[in-house]
C-alpha cells in the first residue's frame, strides 16, 4: 500500500524515472509523478504501444539530496506532483543523510506489464565501490507500486460493462446496411452506454470522466437521439443536464414570495424557463405569479400564453406540428402588442419572440453559445440540417472557450467535426472515445473524413480501440477485453500487440491459463503458448504443486525443465529431508504406470529415493537397501549427490542388525565410490553438497530423529565418506565370514 502526501512534505529531493532496458531501478522513500498521469479510475491517452519488456534505469540515493540542500530546487518544481511513500520505508523522512552515510542503495523492479513490484536494500554501489555487507534485519522485501496508473475497481467495472454492451451491439447490428430511423437500433444502445457512463462517473468522481460524459451526451443527442423525440429536444435535454438553468434556488427565491410577479427578476425567470424548453414550469410560473389582470385582454393573453406553452409539440410527431405551433406563437405576439399594461406587454412579447424563434431575442437572452444554439434549434426550425447554421450564429456572439476541454468537444460535435470531437474525447477518456467512435462508424458518420487507401492510416475507430485495448492489456482483469478489441481492428497491429502482451498476463487461475492457451491455438501463437505454460509451471512450483507443473511441461514436451525439476526434487529431499508430495506427484510415485512416459523416465531417480525412504520408514531395510544401491549405481547420477547418498548407507551398514545387502551389491557400491573419487570435479561437488547437507542438519530445528545426519551432524564431509568406506569393507568381511 502506498500513501499520498503533498510534494512539500517529501523527505527527499526530486527524482524521475526514465524507462530503459537494464538493471532494477532504485526506489526512494518517496515517488513523484506529474499530474498529467491519468487519475486512478480513468484511462490514459495511449498513442504508441510501448513494449512491456522494458524496465528502467539504475541509480543510487545520491541522485537526490537532503531536503535542506534541495530546498530551492523543490520550490522551483511544478506544484502539480504527487508523492507516494513505501509502506515501512527503510529511509525515514528527514533521515536521508543517515541512509547515505551507511552506503546502502534501495532498489526496485517492476514486472514487465504491471505497476506493482518489489523493493529491496542492496549493498552494492552503482558507482563501482565495494560491496557493503547487508545485515539480516535489512533482508526484507518491500512492496513497491506506482499507483494511479492502474484501473480502479470501479473503472474496471465500467470497462467490463462497456465491453459487454459492445459485444451485444456487435451481435445485433447489421453494419453497412442503411436503416430507417425508426428501425435503427443504435439509439437504444447509445442510451444504454450513456447510462453506463453516467453511473460510472457518479461512482468514480473523476472530473475527466465527467467531462467525457458531457461530450458523449452531446454527440448522442445530436446524432443518436431516441426516435421518439426530436433531435432539438434531445440537445436541449443535454444542455439542461450539462448546465441547468434556472437553478432550483433561483426559482424558489422568486416563486415562494407572496406575489412573485412583483419581484424584479420574475420575467427573467419566465424567459429563461421558456428559453430552456421547460414549458410546463414556465406555464406554472405564469399561473401562480399573481399577475393582476385589469382587463379581459390581459386575462385572455395570459390564457393564450399558458395554452401555447402547454401544447408545445413533443415526441416523434413534434417536427410535423412545429410549424403550426410556431404560427400560434407569432399570432400571440401580435396580440400582445395591444395590451394596455406596459410591463405585462413587454414580458409577454419577449416570451412570444422566444417561442416563435426570433434569433435576435434568443441570442440577446442567451448566456452561452450552447444555450443560443439549442434554443434556436428548438424554436426557429428544428430541421437537423440547420444545426450547424445555428451554431455559427451563436458562436458569433459567444466564442467557444477552448480552454475547457469538454466545451471544445461539444463545439466540434455541434459543428459537425466528428474527428475533432473524437480527438477531444480521447484526451478525456480513451474508453469513452473508442465506443463513441464505434457508434459513429456503425452509423457511417466517418466515411467522408478519411480514406484508408490514400492516407495509409487506420480508421478512427480502430486507432482509438487499439489505444483503449493497450490500456486494458496493461491492467489485471481486463486483458481479455483488450485482446477482444484488438482482434476486431483491421490490419496486423492488433495481433502484434496481443502476441507481445499475452505472455505477461497474470495467471491467477487455471481457467485463465486455459483461456489464454485456447486463444494462442486460435491465433497460432505456438511459441507464446509454450512460454505461457512455462510461466504457469513455475507458478505451480512456487505453490508446491510439482505434479501439476510436470504435467503442463509434459504437454509441451519440455524435457529439459522436467529433468531439472526432478533433480531439484532429489536435491531438496537430500538437504531438507523427505517432504510429502502433492496429490498428483504422489499418484505418479505410487502408480508409475499412470505416469506419462517422459515424466516417468526423468522422475525415476527421485521415485527410487522416495521408495527407499518409504521402505526404510516401514522397517524393511533389505528392500530399502536395494533401492538405494540401484540409485547410487545409476550411471547418470550427478556427482554432487553421490556423497549424500553414500551417507544414507550408514544406518544400513550397522552390524547390530542383519545384513541388508549381498556381497555383490557391496562390491558394486565400492567400485562406484572408487570411480567417483577418481573424478576430481564430481568428488569436489559431492563433498561440498554433503557438507551443505550436514550444515543444514545443524541449523534445522525440526529434523527427524531417524535422519542419519543427526548422529553425524558435527562430522566433516570427508570423514563421513571415510566412515562409509570403512563400513563397506567391514560389511564385505562380515559377508565372507558368514559365507554369503
Amino acid at each position: 500500500m502506498c500513501s499520498s502526501t503533498p510534494s512539500s512534505m517529501s523527505g527527499a529531493g526530486p527524482t524521475s524515472f526514465s524507462p530503459s532496458v537494464g538493471d532494477p531501478r532504485p526506489i526512494f522513500s518517496t515517488f513523484k509523478e506529474p499530474m498529467g498521469t491519468p487519475a486512478k479510475g480513468s484511462s490514459s491517452t495511449t498513442k504508441l504501444f510501448t513494449s512491456p519488456l522494458a524496465t528502467g534505469r539504475t541509480a543510487t540515493v545520491e541522485d537526490i539530496g537532503d531536503i535542506s540542500e534541495d530546498q530551492e530546487e523543490v520550490k522551483d518544481e511544478d506544484d502539480s506532483v504527487f508523492t507516494y511513500t513505501l509502506q515501512d520505508a527503510p529511509i525515514a523522512a528527514g533521515r536521508l543523510r543517515d541512509w547515505q552515510d551507511r552506503k546502502r542503495t534501495l532498489k526496485f523492479t517492476l514486472p514487465p506489464l504491471y505497476n506493482n513490484g518489489i523493493a529491496w536494500i542492496d549493498g552494492k554501489k552503482v558507482d563501482g565501490e565495494d560491496q557493503v555487507p547487508i545485515v539480516p534485519d535489512e533482508m526484507k522485501i518491500f512492496p513497491a507500486e506506482i499507483p494511479d496508473s492502474a484501473y480502479s475497481d470501479e473503472y474496471t467495472k465500467f470497462v467490463i460493462d462497456s465491453h459487454e454492451l459492445y459485444r451485444a451491439l456487435s451481435g445485433a447490428d447489421q453494419i453497412g446496411e442503411p436503416m430507417d430511423r425508426s428501425e435503427n437500433i443504435l439509439p437504444k444502445y447509445a442510451t444504454t452506454f450513456l447510462q453506463i457512463l453516467d453511473a460510472a462517473r457518479r461512482r468514480i468522481f473523476d472530473e475527466r470522466l465527467s467531462e467525457a460524459y458531457v461530450v458523449c451526451h452531446c454527440l448522442f443527442a445530436s446524432y443518436f437521439a431516441d426516435p421518439g423525440i426530436m433531435r432539438a429536444e434531445a440537445i436541449m435535454d443535454w444542455l439542461n443536464q450539462y448546465d441547468p438553468r434556472p437553478t432550483t434556488e433561483e426559482t424558489r427565491d422568486i416563486m415562494t414570495t407572496p406575489v412573485p410577479y412583483d419581484e424584479p427578476g420574475f420575467w427573467e425567470l419566465v424567459q429563461k424557463l421558456a428559453l430552456r424548453g421547460l414549458f410546463f414550469q414556465c406555464s406554472n410560473c405564469l399561473k401562480e405569479a399573481g399577475i393582476p389582470c385589469a382587463d379581459p385582454e390581459s386575462k385572455r393573453a395570459l390564457q393564450t400564453a399558458t395554452s401555447i406553452l402547454e401544447t408545445a409539440p413533443k415526441g416523434a410527431q413534434a417536427f410535423k406540428g412545429h410549424r403550426q405551433w410556431r404560427a400560434r406563437a407569432i399570432a400571440f405576439g401580435e396580440q400582445c402588442t395591444k395590451l394596455s399594461d406596459a410591463r405585462l406587454r413587454r414580458g409577454l412579447i419577449a416570451l412570444a419572440n422566444i417561442l416563435r424563434g426570433d434569433s435576435d431575442t434568443i441570442l440577446a437572452l442567451s448566456e452561452s453559445w450552447q444555450e443560443g444554439t439549442a434554443a434556436l434549434f428548438l424554436f426557429h426550425d428544428p430541421a437537423p440540417s440547420r444545426l450547424s447554421e445555428y451554431y455559427q450564429m451563436a458562436v458569433a456572439e459567444f466564442p467557444v472557450d477552448l480552454t475547457v476541454i469538454s466545451e471544445a468537444g461539444c463545439a466540434a460535435v455541434i459543428a459537425g467535426d466528428i474527428p475533432k470531437a473524437l480527438s477531444v474525447a480521447e484526451r478525456l477518456d480513451v474508453c469513452v472515445a473508442a465506443h463513441i467512435a464505434d457508434f459513429c462508424d456503425r452509423q457511417r458518420m466517418l466515411d467522408d473524413f478519411y480514406n484508408v487507401e490514400t492516407l495509409d492510416l487506420p480508421p478512427f475507430r480502430d486507432w482509438l480501440f487499439v489505444a483503449h485495448a493497450i490500456n486494458c492489456c496493461a491492467n489485471p482483469g481486463t486483458w481479455f477485453i483488450g485482446a477482444a478489441y484488438l482482434r476486431d481492428t483491421e490490419g496486423t497491429a492488433g495481433l502484434s500487440i496481443i502476441r507481445e502482451s499475452i505472455t505477461h498476463v497474470y495467471l491467477d487461475t487455471e481457467a485463465t491459463l486455459t483461456e489464454l492457451l485456447d486463444l494462442c491455438k486460435e491465433l497460432q501463437f505456438d511459441t507464446e503458448a509454450r512460454q505461457i505454460v512455462m510461466a504457469w509451471s513455475k507458478l505451480q512450483l512456487s505453490r508446491n504443486q510439482v505434479g501439476s507443473a510436470l504435467e503442463w511441461l509434459d504437454s509441451i514436451g519440455n524435457s529439459l525443465e522436467i529433468r531439472a525439476i526432478t533433480w531439484q526434487l532429489l536435491e531438496s529431499n537430500l538437504l531438507k529431508g523427505p517432504t510429502l508430495p502433492d496429490a498428483i506427484l504422489q499418484r505418479y510415485l505410487v502408480s508409475p504406470h499412470l505416469c506419462p512416459a517422459m515424466i516417468r523416465e526423468f522422475i525415476a531417480p527421485y521415485a527410487t529415493y522416495f521408495a527407499f525412504k518409504g521402505h526404510l520408514n516401514e522397517g524393511d531395510i533389505v528392500e530399502a537397501a536395494q533401492y538405494l544401491a540401484s540409485l547410487i549405481q545409476f550411471g547418470f547420477l550427478p556427482g554432487r549427490f553421490f556423497g549424500a547418498l553414500l551417507g544414507e548407507l550408514l544406518p544400513l551398514l550397522d552390524r547390530s542388525q542383519p545384513r541388508a545387502m549381498p556381497t555383490s551389491e557391496l562390491i558394486a557400491i565400492m567400485n562406484s565410490l572408487y570411480q567417483w573419487e577418481k573424478d576430481t570435479r564430481k568428488y569436489t561437488e559431492g563433498i561440498q553438497f554433503l557438507a551443505k547437507s550436514l550444515s543444514a542438519t545443524r541449523e534445522a530445528v525440526d529434523m527427524a530423529e531417524d535422519d542419519w545426519r543427526v548422529e553425524y551432524a558435527n562430522v566433516s564431509a570427508k570423514e563421513v565418506i571415510k566412515l562409509v568406506r570403512s563400513k563397506l569393507v567391514t560389511e564385505v568381511s562380515r559377508a565372507y565370514l558368514e559365507g554369503a
